[in-house]
């Protein structure tokens, strides 16, 4: 078995292939691509010899700075230039048990191969998964799922527990590489969260990757079904997926904020036309002097200054008077209700007053403080009874027990005559606070009233008090109201017609005059955006020739000898209009035909892939890998061979990973000895994957041979009948290369392709497989052995000879190891011819 260094990589140099646009590696080419900084440069330049008026040229220059610092667009992303170290995947789709794809990070080739149903496939949705939570071939172009089915049936049989995908990222400037996890919490597909850990201390949301634009804009991920949905799209569809890649944004950008700015200026000028019919009806059917006197000067031509003369004369008096009567419709008095309320809150209080003997207070409180010193004496001096005072009184124990009873009684009257005096102070307070002052606008008539009402606070007593203020605040609310109401009914008196019709006349006038002063500044917007529109057409047109150019070669390579030209792809219209579209010149015999009717299958894939893969590989994508699911089929032996050379030549600057059910591309890859990494994935039983490398077949089957020499030396007979068989298989593998070489070698047509192809799926003996190979067409078995002897010598055709006996009996094995030696020598000397 060959090493995994043997079978992933040859020696030998790439294929070069120029390409026009992005994978060249000169600087001038890519800088015709990408949207770099260089672009506003360029259309300043061009905008300073334009021959535009200084007013233009400075509505562009402010149009392009406001979007200046936005024309990185993708390369401030903190991944930028990623490539994939590894996928991980775990009950997801084929995939059952954790298996690990470790793919070599950094441009170069990777082509994992597999039968249907092996799990590769699995593998490559799981890095689109992985990073959006989505799989874009499950979806229409609505963006709706277009498959329930398949997203019913994304979790693994055999492992429905805990799926999850772990995809390794390597970025530029990073020691250590990203991690994105994409795990489930439920049954839906839909139902996931994915994380990346690396970027910072915590795990962050993929999104923190920077690339949820780009995604959409540089899809890195290419696959058979998609490109022939996008194949199958809206032109407009096919127009913008490959119109961002241009690097016109800015343009754009700044055209739509001249186009916002056109359509901010002309909004007054739309409403005053719109008004302006209606107007003239509401003014005609107003029987007022005044509408009478507006009306003609809205007749053709409009008259502004007499509508200006008719508001001028009659607003402001008319909302002077307007104002005053609402004023007065909305006076406020005072509240009769909380008046009378506060009033009785005052009467009690007072009584309770009253009855605490407010007046004796600060006696009480004072026989209390006496009687208190005079304890003190006592307690001071408790030898001598006698009064300090008097001399006569006995102050003893008897006496100390009835003061300090006495005491504590008079303590208790004066606290609650203080509580009373707090209560109606408090009572007082709150009916003095409700009577406030007279409102700017009152009639004279009730300022006497408000002045009474005003002059209860100067009232001590609390029973007059309340009562004056009950008495002030009855008439005065009911007089407040007498106004409201006089103010409404000459309010409704006044003529509402017309007071209606003054705003929206002076609303007309108002975007009149706004449209006016625009005017001239709407002429130089639209100057400035036909200015713009024709330099990004030009700009886009020449850049859509590189890429038109990068994708006519891509056609070319893929489809050699085919009748149906590729000539020119043009976006036809610009983003802003709804009709855009992908155009594409496509001649079959020199004949002009319909592009997506005239080709087969197999080039309409291919014309997908020229078209989008340059998209894929833009400069300015932050993505440093490709990857491309099931690109060979329909593909017939020319175009496989094509897609070798392009694959390769896009490998040189890029990470490119392509999965594959079909053998033909690794084998045109190691026919041409194209540098590549190809790996095997195999599907045993309960979604058990197998990834192993999958290299030289003649060295896999010797490699089997001399295991079997290995394990079987001490059972002869059964290595008798396994070791001729592995070493046909060996030989087989080296006729069919030489037979494909054949195949796709220079001078051989596509027909001539073709039937040798035929020819190798119906061969089934060792013999005719080499007839292919030495004679390029079947040939009897005489002539088969007599040319293997004089070409490759007699020990070819014996071991052919031998080969073919041991597939139907016993065979002398007394030399096992000398035999497949023998073999290897063999199959070097055909792998030569």
């Amino acid at each position: 078995m060959a090493s995994p260094a043997q079978s992933a990589r040859t020696d030998a140099a790439a294929p070069e292939l120029a390409l026009t646009d992005e994978a060249s590696t000169t600087k001038a080419d890519a800088d015709e691509i990408r949207p770099d900084e260089g672009l506003l440069a360029e259309v300043n330049q061009r905008l300073a010899s334009s021959g535009l008026g200084d007013a233009v040229r400075t509505l562009v220059s402010d149009a392009l700075a406001v979007v200046a610092t936005g024309t990185d667009g993708h390369g401030g992303s903190p991944a930028k230039g990623a490539v994939l170290k590894s996928v991980t995947v775990q009950g997801f789709r084929g995939i059952g048990p954790a298996r690990t794809l470790d793919v070599p990070p950094g441009p170069g080739l990777t082509v994992v191969t597999g039968r249907n149903g092996s799990g590769k496939s699995s593998f490559a949705e799981g890095i689109e998964v992985a990073l959006t939570g989505a799989n874009r071939r499950w979806l229409g172009d609505n963006g709706k799922p277009a498959h329930p089915v398949q997203q019913r049936g994304w979790r693994n049989l055999h492992h429905p527990r805990e799926p999850r995908i772990d995809l390794a990222i390597l970025v530029p400037g990073r020691t250590a590489p990203l991690t994105v996890t994409r795990t489930w919490a439920g049954e839906t597909f839909t139902d996931s969260q994915g994380r990346v850990a690396g970027l910072s201390a915590e795990p962050a949301p993929v999104s923190a990757l920077g690339w949820d634009e780009a995604w959409h804009t540089f899809r890195p991920i290419l696959s058979y079904s998609e490109l022939g949905q996008m194949m199958a799209a809206k032109p407009v569809r096919m127009y913008d997926a490959l119109a961002t890649i241009l690097g016109l944004g800015p343009l754009s950008a700044a055209r739509q904020h001249l186009a916002d700015r056109e359509k901010t200026l002309a909004q007054p000028g739309k409403r005053a036309k719109a008004a302006l019919e209606e107007l003239r009806t509401v003014l005609a059917a107003t029987d007022d002097d005044r509408a009478r006197a507006a009306a003609p000067a809205l007749a053709a031509p409009v008259d502004p200054e007499r509508v200006r003369e008719v508001l001028a004369g009659t607003r402001a008096a008319d909302s002077a008077e307007l104002a005053r009567l609402r004023r007065l419709a909305d006076l406020d008095g005072p509240d009769p209700v909380g008046v009378t309320a506060a009033a009785e809150r005052l009467r009690i209080a007072a009584t309770a007053a009253d009855d605490a003997h407010l007046s004796d207070a600060g006696d009480a409180r004072a026989r209390a403080d006496l009687l208190d010193r005079a304890l003190l004496h006592h307690q001071r001096h408790r030898t001598d009874a006698s009064c300090p005072v008097c001399g006569e009184a006995r102050l003893d124990e008897a006496w100390a027990a009835r003061a300090a009873e006495q005491i504590e009684i008079l303590r208790e009257e004066a606290a609650a005559a203080e509580a009373a005096a707090a209560q109606l102070r408090s009572a007082r307070g709150g009916l003095l606070a409700l009577i406030g002052g007279p409102p700017v606008y009152l009639p004279d008539a009730m300022r006497p009233m408000w002045e009474t009402w005003t002059a209860c606070r100067e009232i001590s007593g609390p029973d007059v008090l309340a009562a004056s203020a009950e008495k002030a605040a009855q008439e005065l609310a009911e007089a407040c109201r007498q106004v409201r109401a006089q103010a409404e009914q000459e309010l409704a008196a006044q003529d509402e017609r017309w007071l209606h019709v003054v705003p929206q006349l002076a609303e007309w006038l108002q975007d009149y005059d706004a449209a006016a002063a625009a005017k001239e500044l709407i002429v130089r917007v639209k100057a400035a955006l036909e200015w713009l529109k024709d330099v990004q057409a030009d700009l886009r047109g020449s850049r859509m020739r590189n890429v038109a150019e990068t994708a006519g070669m891509i056609w070319r390579l893929l489809c050699q000898e085919s009748s149906v030209s590729l000539g020119s792809i043009e976006l036809k219209g610009s983003e802003r209009y709804n009709g855009r579209s992908l155009e594409l010149d496509v001649t079959v015999d020199d004949m002009e035909a319909p592009a997506l009717s005239v080709v087969s299958q197999g080039e309409l894939f291919s014309l997908a892939l020229a078209l989008f893969l340059p998209r894929a590989t833009a400069a300015d994508s932050p993505f440093g890998f490709v990857v491309i699911d099931d690109p060979v089929q329909s593909m017939d032996p020319r175009k496989v061979e094509g897609l070798a050379k392009v694959l390769a030549a896009v490998a040189a600057t890029r990470q490119v990973v392509v999965f594959s059910h079909d053998t033909r591309l690794a084998d045109v890859l190691r026919y041409h000895r194209i540098p590549a990494t190809v790996l095997g994935v195999t599907r045993h039983d309960r979604s058990e994957v197998e990834v192993h490398p999958a290299g030289d077949s003649v060295e896999a089957a010797l490699g089997d041979a001399r295991q079997a020499v290995r394990d079987l030396s001490s059972e002869p007979d059964v290595l008798a009948e396994v070791l001729p068989g592995l070493c046909r298989v060996a030989l087989e593998a080296a006729f069919h290369e030489v037979v494909m070489r054949r195949v796709f070698g220079p001078g051989t047509t596509l027909r001539e392709a073709l039937k040798i192809e035929e020819n190798v799926d119906g061969s089934g003996k060792l013999v005719q497989l080499a007839a292919l190979a030495l004679f390029g067409e079947r040939r009897s078995t005489g002539a088969v052995y007599a040319e293997l002897t004089q070409r490759l010598g007699r020990e070819a055709s014996d071991l052919v000879s031998w080969c073919n006996r041991g597939s139907h009996a016993a065979v002398d094995v007394r030399q096992p190891v000398s035999q497949v030696d023998r073999t290897r020598r063999v199959a070097e000397n055909v792998r030569s011819l």
